[in-house]
Formats: structure tokens, sequence, C-alpha cells
């Protein structure tokens, strides 16, 4: 397939270096010349805008971290809309609300083109490894089009219903991830209180019955303060929120409690 891709960050440039290793024809754009430094003396094509990625693609992924981010590659100017042909696919990889994402496949199909809903899960090493688990929303059989090009990325695509499906389960995901973080940073006070060596303490709880990757995460860090800086908090700290408005006060709820305790800690740890 003729191939486009946006998003060239710690997730999105293994993958666009798995779509190329995949035998894809890759074009790529970036903001900063330095993202585009992987690429150099290869065959994979820089466009100098999104619109000018060609009208020949096929399929472009949209890697970025918002729903803004999104908008503004594909409808702003020099976006994504002027240049591709009608009936291209736009795979939206972004973690972002699921009503914004149906808004933006609306628009896109005002266009004549066709929007995937398609989070992301497993991390860069995953990515690099072409094993990320792919979330999808959208259309059937435009999703059985660009079923070999996923492949490149991902050994465990879900198809879980129409545009918006796909975000919905990706922000179930990291609220979860989110609330185990806040667990095992209970249990870390817990064993403080009682006097538990926290070393040995870190070490049973990350091979016991209880280990999970949030436990995980929060364990091998010093406190939640230490992770105050680091993209996991600012990309949870996003989806917690997001999934907090679009539960209300449903049932299930009380999964993001938990999670914001996470968010909450941190600023004020």
């Amino acid at each position: 397939m003729k191939v486009g891709f946006i998003g060239l960050g710690s997730m999105g440039l293994p993958m666009a270096q798995r779509i190329r290793a995949g035998g894809h024809d890759l074009t790529v754009w970036a903001r900063r010349a330095a993202s585009l430094e992987p690429f150099a003396g290869t065959d994979v094509t820089v466009a100098a805008t999104p619109a000018e990625m060609g009208g020949g693609l096929d399929a472009v992924g949209v890697c970025v971290f918002d729903a803004a981010g999104v908008e503004e590659v594909m409808f702003g100017p020099a976006g994504l809309v002027e240049g591709l042909r009608p009936g291209a696919v736009v795979l939206v990889h972004a973690t972002v609300a699921p009503d914004q994402v149906q808004k933006i496949a609306a628009r896109a199909a005002g266009h004549g083109l066709r929007v995937l809903d398609a989070p992301v899960s497993g991390g860069a090493q995953r990515a690099l490894d072409g094993t990320l688990t792919i979330m999808v929303g959208g259309d059937a059989e435009t999703l059985a089009e660009v079923t070999d090009l996923l492949s490149t990325l991902s050994d465990h695509t879900v198809h879980l219903g129409g545009v918006g499906a796909g975000s919905k389960a990706k922000l179930i995901n990291n609220t979860l991830l989110s609330a185990q973080i806040a667990l095992a940073d209970d249990a870390v006070r817990a064993g403080r209180s009682l006097g538990v060596d926290p070393e040995g303490l870190a070490a049973i709880l990350m091979t016991s019955s209880s280990a999970c990757l949030g436990s995980s995460v929060r364990l091998r860090a010093e406190s939640l303060r230490a992770m105050a800086d680091s993209r996991v908090y600012v990309t949870l700290l996003k989806d917690v929120a997001l999934m907090a408005e679009l539960l209300g006060d449903a049932p299930g709820s009380e999964l993001v409690d938990v999670a914001q305790r996470f968010t909450t800690v941190m600023r004020n740890d």
C-alpha cells in the first residue's frame, strides 16, 4: 500500500518504521526536522505539508497527542483533506474522546475520506516489535482493506464496533492502568506504616499474584512525584479526565474515582 504517517514520537516513530519494514511505500510528515532524521538516506518520502503527502496514498496513520492535534493535521492549513484522494483511509491512532473522533470522522466524510478510530496500546518496545494492541472502531469493510497494513503493527487487532468504540476501550484501559498505579501506591504506604522493608515489598509485589503493569510502573519509581514529569503521567492525566467526562456517575465510575487518586496525589505529593 501507499501509506502516510504523521506523529513520529515515541510510539509513532517505531510504528512508521514497522510500516516501511513491512514493504509499504511510506511518506511521512513532521513539524520538527529532528523527527525525520531516522529516515535520512532511506526510500521514505518526506512531505513538506500534510496536504503534500500525496493524492495517491491509500491510508494515513495519525499518531499525535490529542484531538486538537488530529484536527490540525487533517483540517488545518495545508491539512490532509486538501491532498488525499476520495476514499483514502485515515487511521486515528491518537487517544481522544469518542464524540471527538466521531465528529472528526463525520467532517472527513464530507471530503470523501474514511476514518477508522484506531488507538494503540503496548508501549514503544511493542511498537518496534510489531506486537501492539489496536482497538478499532469503524466500518468493517474499511478495516478489511487495511488489515495487511495493521498486521505490520499488531498481532492483536480488535474490531469493537462503530467509530468511537475504539476510543472508549482505550480510555477504559488507561483508566484501569491509572487505578492500578494508585492502588500500588496505597500498598507502598501500607507497607511503610507496617514497617515492611520497601525494596523487599516491591520485589514481592512485582512477582506475586498482585503483579501487573500498573503496579510495576509505580513500584519501580521512587514515588508518584518522581513520575510527574513523565509522558506516562501527562498521557494518563488527559485520558482519565476524558473518561471521567464520558462516564459521569454511570456504573463503573468507581474506577474513575480510584484513577483520579493517582492524578490528584501526583499533583499534591
